[in-house]
Order: C-alpha cells, then structure tokens, then sequence
C-alpha cells in the first residue's frame, strides 16, 4: 500500500483548542465542565476543528462524532494493548471508518505546524507506518537530548524473506509480516513506538530505555518469532539495537547506528541481536 507522504506545513491562524486541552477534557469530567461553559453551544465544533481542521457548523454533529472518536480510541487501544493518541483514533475513524476526511490533518500541540496526511497506521502488520516513525523520531531525539534521558531503537529485518515470498508465495509471505506484526505489538510496552519500516524491515523506538533493557527485549522480539510454527517452515530475524549517546545525537545518527548494528548481526549469522554497547 503506497501511503502519501507529508505533503505541507501550514500555519494555523484561527482558534484552537491544543491536543493536551481535549485530552484533558476526555479524561477528567471537571475539566470538561469548565470548557463547556467556557465555549458553551461551541464547544465541540471547535474540538472537532482543532482535531481535523475541517469546520463543523452544527454543534450536535460534532458532539456526536467526537464521542465516536472516543469509543474508537478506546476501542484501538484495547486491540493494540497502548495508548494510540487521540490523533490516531481521529484520523483511523474519520478516513479508515467512515470514509467522510478526504484530507486528514493532524494539529500539533503548539497550534502551529499541521501535517497532512493520509493514514497512520499499516494494515497488514497493525504498526505504525514510515512516515509516522521518522515524525516521532525526531521528537524523541530532541526530548532525550533535552533531558538527557536514554532513548534506544531496535531495527530488526527478516532473515531471507525473499526466499520465502518465491518458494511459498507472496501470501504466505504477507502472513509471515502480519504473524509478526502480532509479535511486535504484545512485546512492546505501552511507551513504545513500533513501526513497518521498509516491506520486511521493522523499527521500535523506547523512550527512557537503556541499551540493556532495549536487548531484552530484541532477544525476547527474535525468539518469539523463531517459535512461530508457520508449518511448511520456520523464520528467524536479525536486530540491530542502539541508544543515544554523544556521539549519537540526531534521529539520523540513532538510525544509522541501530542499522550498522543490524547489518553486523546479518554477517555474523543472522539469527541474532546485535548492539552498539561498546559506544554507550
């Protein structure tokens, strides 16, 4: 599936409510109460603005849709076992569900930058698509860097998938990815972020995570996967895990690294983890 890339930057000048504020809103009643009679017969057409961009007229609509988007988070959330965000339930519901978004917009919370785009999740494996992970990287980067927190990446890439789509199909193939999708999303924890990173290739990404807690959790990833009885045949992974560091400050440099790693453990065997502990 061909996924549209972040195509704009756009500076919102009219009112909105941050993502933090509608959270807020969700989850303590008092604070809802205060914004209703702040925003009285309003207030769920702008909540409604601030998540789509889009201009609700009738406030009764927009309650109504909001409170499906809700339903719909806690819906994800229980299939995926994490927290999605609320952007995602929006975005999943409004294109995915009912099919009314023809171009979805997720606001930021500082009311400035809006990134248009067409989905957020991949189907086959249920984890987050490319462009949602090099959005989040960045993110992730520039908080560790910020409070000098460890944040760790695992790249991890099927040991010979080509033989697999060639000798027993690409539908067995698309199985393989979505059997370990599965893997991926009941090993992760709720503060991670795991994504389909290339058509065989996968990247989680652990904020506040030290580089030995991150290789537990690869090894755990890798040997689930060899388990996997898929019948006719069995597959295995190789990881590359790394951590930030001073020598390792940028998205770019974490990436590199996990993937240095990863190429390391494909020449060692395949089959296997390997780290940058040695920089750490």
């Amino acid at each position: 599936m061909k996924i549209q890339h972040i195509e704009d930057i756009i500076n919102m000048q009219d009112e909105v409510l941050e993502i933090s504020e509608i959270e807020k809103m969700i989850y303590d009643n008092k604070v809802l109460k205060v914004y209703e009679t702040k925003y009285t017969n309003k207030l769920y057409c702008l909540v409604m603005k601030s998540l789509t961009h889009e201009v609700y007229n009738e406030e009764n609509i927009a309650k109504e849709t909001f409170e499906r988007i809700i339903s719909h988070l806690e819906e994800l959330n229980n299939i995926l076992g994490r927290d999605v965000g609320l952007l995602v339930a929006t975005l999943d519901y409004l294109q995915n569900i009912i099919k009314t978004l023809d171009e979805p917009k997720i606001i930021e919370e500082d009311k400035s930058d809006v990134l248009l785009e067409s989905s957020t999740i991949d189907e086959l494996t249920t984890l987050y698509l490319r462009d949602i992970f090099d959005i989040t990287v960045k993110k992730r980067v520039d908080e560790s860097n910020r409070t000098k927190s460890p944040l760790s990446l695992i790249m991890m890439d099927i040991d010979d998938f080509k033989i697999i789509n060639d000798t027993y199909g690409h539908q067995r193939g698309d199985f393989v990815l979505k059997e370990i999708g599965e893997v991926i999303n009941l090993s992760i924890r709720e503060m991670d972020m795991a994504a389909r990173y290339g058509g065989e290739e996968f990247a989680i990404l652990m904020p506040n995570t030290e580089l030995n807690t991150a290789i537990e959790i690869a090894e755990r990833i890798r040997t689930s996967i060899k388990n996997i009885d898929f019948i006719d045949f069995n597959v295995s992974v190789s990881i590359g895990v790394s951590r930030t560091d001073n020598s390792i400050s940028s998205d770019r440099d974490l990436i590199e690294s996990a993937d240095f790693c990863l190429y390391q453990a494909k020449n060692k065997g395949k089959d296997r983890v390997e780290s940058n502990e040695k920089n750490v």
